[in-house]
């Protein structure tokens, strides 16, 4: 019971954060874009070629988006927990719809089909350390032989002293000038975001992807408390 009340929680938070969540996550992640260019990256695909991808926690379907423009033949099967999210991102592709499948519903329940790539950006960190290790295992059976799984997110520093200062780094940085009221604004978010968060270290995924049958796992892109992991089957 718990676990459903917590769940009902979370998509109550994103479903009303949903409106102003790409202003939101812009103005308060100075690697944001960044982040998105390194996940990209890391499929090993041509353009020509057609191949499926799931994405874990489509959001508003940023990410999506350069996925579709940098390769046209790809067909994308996402997920989400916030059926408000869905919304947003089916208006953003809706020029590509014919190419995209959007469900609502949690990071693990997608189909028992297999998939050449696997995408996350800014979402599994909202599940706990077990359930990210069972997602790993499954994602990693999902995949095509020689298949990418690439998972940008938020990590806790190995050294935990260095979490505060990376937190006030980052506000620093922070893509647009804000005021003592917009900065105060944009906390509040993260702060809500807290009693959803999970995240763990970059060791901690890099060895349970290992762990998970990946033979090549690494970090091409780091920034403070976000990273990108790559893992190829």
């Amino acid at each position: 019971m718990a676990s459903r009340s917590a769940r009902h929680a979370s998509r109550r938070e994103f479903d009303r954060e949903a409106p102003g969540y790409d202003r939101t996550a812009a103005a308060s992640m100075p690697g944001y874009s960044d982040l998105h260019r390194a996940l990209l990256g890391g499929i090993p695909f041509l353009p020509t070629r057609s191949f499926r991808v799931l994405e874990l926690g489509v959001g508003t379907g940023t990410f999506t988006a350069l996925l579709l423009a940098q390769f046209p033949h790809a067909e994308v099967f996402a997920i989400d927990l916030s059926p408000r999210m869905i919304a947003r991102a089916r208006t953003k592709l809706r020029t590509e719809r014919h190419r995209v499948q959007l469900i609502a519903g949690d990071l693990g329940e997608f189909p028992e089909e297999r998939f050449d790539a696997v995408v996350s950006a800014l979402a599994i960190h909202h599940l706990s350390d077990p359930k990210k290790w069972k997602l790993f295992r499954r994602v990693h059976r999902a995949l095509t032989r020689g298949g990418f799984f690439g998972d940008a997110d938020d990590h806790l520093p190995e050294d935990p002293l260095f979490d505060q200062r990376y937190s006030q780094m980052a506000a620093s940085l922070s893509a647009e000038p804000q005021s003592g009221a917009r900065w105060a604004t944009l906390q509040e978010v993260w702060h809500a975001h807290e009693r959803f968060d999970h995240p763990c270290t970059l060791s901690a995924e890099t060895e349970a992807l290992g762990r998970a049958g990946f033979a090549h796992v690494g970090v091409p892109w780091r920034f403070f408390g976000q990273a990108v992991v790559w893992a190829y089957k």
